[in-house]
This record gives structure tokens, sequence and C-alpha cells, in this order.
């Protein structure tokens, strides 16, 4: 690397960029994971969410259309999603960081 000021400027973006993952991290799997179902049995329609647990896919019983808090589920997966997506756009730039710095033969604690 041509400066010590930019050596130091992608050092701190990539501990930045690894708080950031932790972070983003921890609150993914605070969030719901899996995608809304509806399923309509007679005249009733009830929702279902259905996700992986290993390689099974298991549909867990919400309630009937009327009685769950959808929106709100809605939500959380959304935020889930767009996280995943920012979590993945991190961990890209944090590789890209991690080679401009090990070119300069700066070595990376932590990774």
């Amino acid at each position: 690397m041509k400066s010590e000021v930019i050596k130091s400027v992608f050092i701190d973006e990539f501990e930045r960029n690894k708080r950031l993952v932790a972070r983003y991290t921890e609150e993914l799997n605070s969030l719901p994971k899996g995608a809304l179902f509806l399923r309509s049995i007679g005249n009733q329609r009830y929702y279902y969410l259905n996700f992986r647990e290993g390689k099974k896919v298991v549909s867990k019983f919400l309630g009937k259309e009327d009685s769950v808090d959808i929106e709100k589920l809605k939500e959380q997966l959304e935020q889930r999603k767009k996280l995943k997506d920012l979590l993945k756009k991190i961990k890209f730039e944090q590789k890209e960081l991690e080679k401009e710095l090990n070119k300069a033969g700066e070595k990376i604690l932590g990774t």
C-alpha cells in the first residue's frame, strides 16, 4: 500500500465491518426465519410458517387468518431478508479489504 494513512483507514474499516457482522448476525438469530403460507381448509384459512430445520422442512401452525398478527411477522421476515442481504454485502467487502491488507503485508487478527 502506498500510504500508511490508507492502510490505517482500511484497518479501521475492516474492524468496523467485523463489528457489523457480529451485530447483524445476532439480530438475524433473534428474527424468525422461513416463509408465510396460507392454507384453506373448508371455509377457514390458516397461516403456517414454513422453515428448514437441518434437511427437514417444518410447517409451524400459527392460527386462523383473523387471529394471527401476520403484519408484524411479515415485517420481521422482510427485515430478516434485508439483514441477510446486507450481511452478504458486508462479508464480501470484508474479504476485499482483507485481500488488500494482505497484499500490503498487514496481518489481520481474528479472521
